[in-house]
Parts: C-alpha cells; structure tokens; sequence
C-alpha cells in the first residue's frame, strides 16, 4: 500500500472529510472538525504512519482562532516592512530561539571561527519550556526504536559530567527508581488472576523494561525487591513488589545551563540579541539571505530554527514548512526545602501502558534541595498558556500520592507550568529544510530533549557540515566558565574574606536563600536586567516566602546598577513590577 492510500485509510476512520496533499513525504491536510481534541487526534493519527516524515495541520476546528492568526500574520507584515532595510550586520549562521536547544547549538559552533548570531524575542534566555520543567536528565529507557530521540538521548546523557563541570553548572547523578506496585498492570489484572498477575508484574515486567533499556544503551538498570527498595527510598510505598533502579538519571537547573551556555557562548564570539523577534525572511530563490526581525535585518549564510513551540510558525515564515506544533502543557509543583529528606532518587511509579504522549512523571529531588511533582500532559491550543488551575493541582496530587503516601503536601510552595513543542510525528525533527537550501530544523524538541541537547548539538552541527557550511577550529575558544560565587557554598572564611573585598558580600537581601547583594550585583553585571533574570542567576526570590521579603530589595539594586527609575523596573519581558510612580516619581 503506497503512502496515499495509508493516509486516506486512516482519515476514513474519522467521521470527517478531511483531504491530504503529500509533498516530498510531508502530509498537508485540510477540512474542519468539531474540536480542538479531534485536530490534534487526527494529526498523531498520521504522524504514525511509516514513511510520513512530518505532518501540517492545516484543518480548522470549531472556536478556531482565526481573527487573532490574522492579526498576528498582519502585524508580522508590518514590522517586516519597516525593518527589512534596516542592515544589522552579516553572519555565518544565526540562530532563532535562545533556550537550551539555542544556546547549546550557539556554544558548539562557538568552537570553530564563524560569526554567529543569536535571536531571542524575549528579555533573556531560557523563557521557554527550559525553565519550566524539572531538570532531569533522562537515562534513554523510554524512548521507542527507530527515532533520534532513541538515538540522541542516552549519549546526551553522558555527555553532561563534563559540559556541567566545564561550565561550572551544579548536575547530580541522583538515579531514578521505579516502582512496580499492584498497580502497574492494572488494565491487565482481569486476564492474570490471582497469583499470576503478582508473578507478572513483579517477576516478569520488571526485565521487560530492563531489556527495553539494555537494547537502547543504558547501563546498570537492577531489578530490587522487598527490603531493598527501602534502602533506596525508605519513605515509599510499602505496597511496592519490585522496582528497577536507573543510575544514570542526572539532575540539575535547567536555566542555570541555558545561562551558562549563553554566557559561554558570549564569551567566544556569538552575539545574543535579546528582545529580537523575528518577523521574517528575504530570499532568493531557494536560499535565505537575511532574517528580518524587530531590530533589523541579519543578514546569513545559514539559519537554525530553534524556535521551540513557534518554529513551526518560523518555517513558515522561510518558506520551509514540514510540520505542526501541537503544544501540549506540563504542570510541576514545588515542595519547600525542608522535606529535602523526603526522596533521594528520581521515584515514579510504572504504569503499563504509560499514560498517553508521556513517560508519566514522578517525584523528584531538585539540585537545589527542592521536591518536585510532576509534570502533567495536556493538550492545548495556547502556545503561550502557562496557566495552572486548581483542578491541575488537584490531578498531580492525586496522580503522584501513592509514591509517598505520607508526603507533607501542606508544604507547596510554588506551581508552574511549561509548554512541550511535539510534532505530529512525536519524535525530533533535525534535519536540513527541503524547500530552503540553508535553513536547518531543530524543532520538535520535548522532552527527553534537555538530556538530549549536548548530542542534539553535535548532531545539528554534522548537519550543517553536510549543508556546506566549513568549520575551521577557533584556536581561542575556551570551554570554561566561572559561575557566580554563592554565599551558600562558601565556608566561613572564604565568606570573611569576600566581605572584607567588598562588604555588599555581607548583606544578606534574600533571607530563604541567602543571596548576598554582591551577587545579585553581579548578576547584573553579567546581563540581568529583569527581576526574573536575578532569580533565575541567583535564585533570589525562589525560597518559602516566594519573593514577599525580598522582591522590593531586588528591585531597588536593578534600579541603581541601571541607573533607571524604580517605576521602570520589568519583572520579565517588559512586564513592569510596579504601576505607576514610586516614592514621589512624576511618570
């Protein structure tokens, strides 16, 4: 059966007239549906086929935003107009979207002599989905056979001791432990009666997804039973039969890395142009020769689309459009630093078959000493809803409590949620545009994406090489980057002896977490101009009290180290902090 007949064999499942155009592989389909549910239903639907290497969702559902597309495409337009004469300068590559995906691929090219540029349209890096989610590191177990996320995601994974020490990132090898529970089989429980199911679930499965590990590269899983989990993680369930333990699963702070590697990217070259949005491109032909944005054009050679959950739109824009962003949000919950003791491992609960579009989620300890829980998977049409409801808090907890049944949930502090990028095809699309010679696709990138990004990195450069683009090693680029000291981590003396260089080391500004002025200082010294960005570089702001004690402080040091009113000072993307004057201002 060719590739047209599959594809019209699975939309006659659907009770709509939906029609289909394929172009080099890509599926463009076309109709209306009654709901939002049944567009992305009928996208997966499709993306599974063998052979579809990319899917276009152009069917409209009931409620489709229309009106807001059109505006959104009619400002596009006008920003283009005004700044497409505008030249800003010419680059060897420049890279669209500054989180983790962005900047790691920014860093790698760093190592050779280029001129790079990199395009954010927020006020910093890391405002995407790499600063909502959990900071694991993935070991690679889950991922299916036959994708890049298979193939990218255990040698991400290892390459991380040395990208966090070079760095100077805090990462953690804390191991993963999943528990198999009366629960795990449970959809199977009426076909194994008895005895059997425990003999299954307990004995068998377990060296199932040992095995699923073993072929995709992932070493030390053990199979534990009886008293031996609770050696482990001796406040989890008691109910549990078996657990498999994971030790390559990694921790660490997501924006940390993403700022690490914006500065260490800086520090070698690569220009980062923040509050830069891209509104589209001029070509000739089947190339592009400069990326038009709100600040001007940038000129290239070569174009990287890392745009997370809008590099559809961006592919769009160039001409080279192979597939849809569905995006689907994750809701994390934050636990206080006093239950630090609570879990010593990345703990989830196995269940078979795995809720849908996600390996399911679990409690997790942070670099930090936090607990999180979570994340959720929830489809959405709202590329930009980070909302988070008191239903979803209510469906993490219920999700999760059977791990550690006598957790403090009384000790939230804090709930966020981040916003995956996935294609239709449900796996990373890194691969040259079919229809634009030097435009590169990066997109599609959920999770495991973090743990996948060091090799996601290397791969989008052999890509690049294979485009034509020359890499010469740059014989100045240096690996390392100091982080900003912390108080935290000082011993007495090395305190004193800070104070005595400078006494702003002394004053404590956030008391949960203890961070000094002089870090904060320096904080902005190093390109934080946001109340958010100081939190992110210092964690000021993060503790018990979530900012009630320290917010104001913050402020008043942003406000003098950039000589601006207080009135002016943004909590994050030209959001202002206050509304209207401050202490007698005249606005």
């Amino acid at each position: 059966m060719d590739l047209k007949s599959k594809i019209e064999k699975i939309l006659r499942k659907f009770p709509y007239t939906i029609s289909s155009e394929i172009r080099d592989n890509i599926v463009f389909l076309y109709g209306e549906v009654e709901s939002y549910q049944d567009w992305v239903e009928i996208g997966l639907a499709v993306g599974k086929i063998k052979g579809v290497e990319g899917v276009v969702n152009k069917i409209k559902w009931e409620g489709y935003p229309e009106e807001k597309i059109r505006k959104r495409e009619e400002r596009r337009k006008k920003l283009y107009e005004e700044n497409k004469d505008k030249i800003i300068r010419e680059y060897d590559v420049v890279i669209i979207g500054g989180g983790v995906i962005g900047t790691i691929i920014a860093r790698e090219l760093s190592k050779y002599k280029l001129k790079i540029a990199l395009l954010e349209k927020g006020s910093d890096v890391s405002l995407g989905a790499s600063k909502a989610n959990n900071g694991m590191i993935h070991p690679g177990v889950a991922p299916p056979k036959n994708t890049l996320k298979r193939k990218l995601n255990v040698k991400g994974n290892a390459m991380y001791d040395r990208l966090c020490e070079e760095l100077g990132v805090r990462f953690k090898r804390v191991g993963s432990l999943w528990l198999i529970t009366p629960r795990t089989l449970q959809k199977y429980r009426k076909y194994l009666p008895g005895p059997l199911y425990k003999f299954v679930s307990a004995y068998v499965f377990p060296y199932i997804v040992k095995l699923k590990g073993i072929i995709n590269g992932v070493k030390g899983i053990k199979v534990i039973r009886g008293k031996k989990i609770f050696e482990y993680e001796p406040k989890a369930t008691r109910d549990a039969w078996a657990a498999l333990y994971v030790p390559s699963t990694g921790i660490l702070d997501p924006y940390e890395l993403v700022v690490a590697l914006a500065e260490n990217a800086q520090a070698n070259g690569v220009e980062i142009h923040l509050n830069t949005e891209v509104v589209g491109f001029i070509k000739q032909e089947d190339k592009v020769k400069g990326v038009v944005t709100t600040k001007g054009t940038f000129l290239t050679r070569y174009v990287v689309n890392a745009a997370g959950v809008y590099a559809d739109e961006i592919a769009e824009l160039a001409g080279a459009r192979e597939y849809t962003i569905h995006p689907r949000k994750g809701v994390i919950l934050l636990f206080d630093k006093a239950l630090k003791n609570w879990v010593r491992h990345c703990v989830a609960e196995l269940r078979f078959p795995a809720p849908k579009h996600s390996k399911g989620g679990g409690i997790n300890p942070s670099i930090h000493g936090n607990i999180l829980w979570g994340p959720t998977a929830v489809e959405i049409p709202d590329k930009d809803d980070t909302s988070v409801h008191r239903e979803e808090i209510y469906e993490v907890l219920e999700r999760y409590k059977n791990i550690l049944p006598e957790f403090p949930t009384n000790k939230l502090i804090r709930y966020f949620a981040g916003v995956r990028a996935p294609t239709f095809t449900e796996d990373f699309i890194i691969r040259p545009a079919k229809w634009v010679r030097n435009f590169l696709h990066v997109a599609g990138i959920q999770s495991p994406g973090l743990a996948s990004a060091p090799a996601i990195a290397e791969y989008a450069i052999e890509q690049l090489k294979k485009m034509g683009l020359k890499l010469e090693p740059n014989p100045n680029f240096n690996p390392r980057r100091e982080p900003i000291p912390t108080i935290n981590e000082m011993s007495l003396e090395e305190l004193n002896a800070k104070i005595k260089e400078d006494p702003r080391w002394g004053n404590i500004i956030c008391t949960c977490e203890m961070v000094s002025e002089m870090e904060i200082v320096e904080a902005i010294k190093r390109g934080a101009k946001t109340l958010d960005a100081i939190k992110r570089r210092t964690r000021a702001g993060m503790g018990t009290c979530q900012g009630s004690y320290c917010t104001l402080k913050i402020a008043e040091i942003l406000s003098r180290e950039l000589g601006v009113p207080l009135s002016e000072i943004v909590k994050e993307n030209n959001g202002k902090l206050f509304d209207g004057a401050v202490r007698g201002e005249k606005l």
